[in-house]
């Protein structure tokens, strides 16, 4: 996004917010009705909620709040960062990175009601369709806000406190919190709406109706709405819009920017002029960073139960080398060769956030991609009497684009191990989504534990063993809010 464009949003944001205290209006300022009437500022608008989403308060701290919970990953060392205390299950009512990212979650839904508000239902199209992707941004935020901070919806979701919903600009109007059941259908009905005013197929990194439609068909699957779930999958898989890469390009996946990209669905877009450096993503995870964050023991040992599988190469081992330069083979390690170690730990970087366009550190977080629509039906058949095989069948979509053939695909006859074909599915969305911000969900609305008995036994690491009933699965909602709003009340 130019600079111009922010310079633009940022004074339509502090106009759109005082401009009703105000009788008459600066030069440099506009007010609601001109905003309203003139397109072309609803567009830079809507381009300003876009970029809410590239603001490091919000697109790492989202990243990191929801990924750093699981269980393919360990940061190697004792930190700092804020974020540590995600990592380490250390629940702080005055948490900087929860509080960041509140802030900034219900600034971009601030931005997007502003738009929603000024266009009416009966406008033209082009307006409509403006209206439709805040309609999504709405959405979205309010989706990564009840997972961070609201109780899985298979754990009594009319009960259970979600977050607060806002659906108005209004600075005054302060709301409690929603159930996570009412939050869960506030956000479909957004979707829904969402996708009825988009008519346009614009680029992976903005809304359409197909966006709208992957992540309905995720939101369905959190719900245990399985048919439902099916349903937008498959209108995703069936647009014809999108197809996953090929297994010689797999490897390349994140290194390539989304509009090129024909997997993507939607993506956090980044430019070469916008890369964060050592303050990416990125940078906990590779060499070329901090290199702090590592590949666990167990997801490398997934990973290498099949040697020519293609996502191995988004691992980057640290080998120890000889004198010539050579690899030292190791039977002990994953790899099959020494690697260096960093607090006892085997030092694998993952390689998901850097070389976008070949630049170290620069990549654009996908949201949405393809192959997450294959395993979302994998795992709606898998809760489905009798739909076992159709959901093995939507595994090996996956496993085949991989490498893998033969006796690595699954048959009902032959699960490798596993008990269920749910616990195939859910092995297989942790291959395939390793890092982006899936796992620690996965296991808790699955009312599966976590294990983390891969972090070190001295100092401070968190618990070993996370139950999906204990409190320690939802962030507290940030204590200076609920000061400021007393209709909010503290989670357990």
């Amino acid at each position: 996004m130019k600079t111009i464009v922010n310079i633009l949003t940022v004074s339509l944001m502090f106009l759109l917010v005082s401009g009703c205290k105000q009788e008459y209006f600066p030069p440099d300022q506009l007010s609601d009705e001109q905003v309203r009437s003139s397109p072309e500022l609803l567009s830079n608008l809507t381009v300003g909620t876009y970029s809410r989403l590239r603001e490091p308060n919000y697109v790492r701290l989202r990243h990191f709040i929801q990924e750093l919970p699981g269980d393919e990953l360990l940061w190697s060392k004792s930190s700092g960062d804020n974020l540590a205390n995600a990592y380490n299950y250390n629940r702080l009512v005055n948490s900087a990175s929860s509080l960041n990212f509140w802030n900034q979650a219900y600034y971009g839904i601030f931005q997007a009601n502003k738009v929603i508000e000024a266009i009416e239902d009966n406008a033209p199209q082009n307006k409509l369709q403006l209206k439709g992707e805040n309609l999504f941004l709405r959405a979205l935020m309010h989706y990564d806000l009840i997972r961070i901070f609201g109780r899985p919806y298979s754990q009594s979701p009319d009960k259970n406190l979600g977050v607060m919903i806002k659906e108005k600009s209004d600075m005054n109007d302060l709301p409690g919190r929603s159930t996570v059941k009412e939050t869960y259908e506030f956000i479909v009905k957004d979707l829904l709406r969402a996708a009825e005013l988009m008519k346009e197929n614009k680029a992976n990194v903005f809304a359409s109706k197909e966006v709208a439609w992957a992540l309905l068909a995720r939101v369905y699957l959190y719900m245990d709405q399985n048919d439902k779930a099916l349903e937008y999958a498959d209108k995703v898989i069936n647009s014809g819009r999108y197809k996953l890469v090929t297994t010689a390009q797999l490897s390349k996946y994140y290194t390539t920017s989304p509009e090129a990209n024909s997997e993507t669905i939607f993506a956090i877009k980044y430019q070469t002029s916008e890369n964060p450096g050592k303050a990416s993503i990125g940078s906990l995870y590779t060499r070329d960073g901090w290199g702090e964050i590592l590949v666990t023991k167990n997801y490398r040992q997934l990973i290498y139960k099949n040697p020519n599988d293609e996502r191995i190469k988004f691992l980057d081992p640290d080998y120890v080398l000889d004198a010539s330069g050579n690899k030292i083979p190791d039977a002990i390690e994953e790899s099959g060769f020494r690697v260096n170690k960093a607090m006892g730990y085997s030092r694998y970087f993952n390689l998901k956030y850097t070389l976008q366009d070949n630049v170290l550190m620069l990549s654009s977080p996908v949201v949405l991609r393809l192959a997450e629509m294959y395993l979302i039906k994998a795992e709606a058949y898998a809760k489905m009497p009798g739909k076992e095989g159709e959901a093995l069948q939507m595994v090996n979509v996956i496993r085949s684009r991989a490498g893998l053939s033969a006796g690595q695909l699954y048959t009902i006859d032959d699960l490798k191990g596993y008990a269920t074909v749910l616990d195939v599915v859910l092995a297989e969305r942790n291959l395939e989504l390793a890092w982006e911000g899936h796992r620690s969900f996965d296991l808790f609305r699955n009312n599966r534990s976590l294990d983390r008995s891969f972090t070190q036994s001295e100092g401070w690491s968190g618990p070993r063993m996370i139950e999906p009933t204990s409190n320690l699965i939802v962030a507290y909602i940030p204590e200076v809010e609920i000061n400021l709003n007393p209709n909010l009340k503290q989670n357990p």
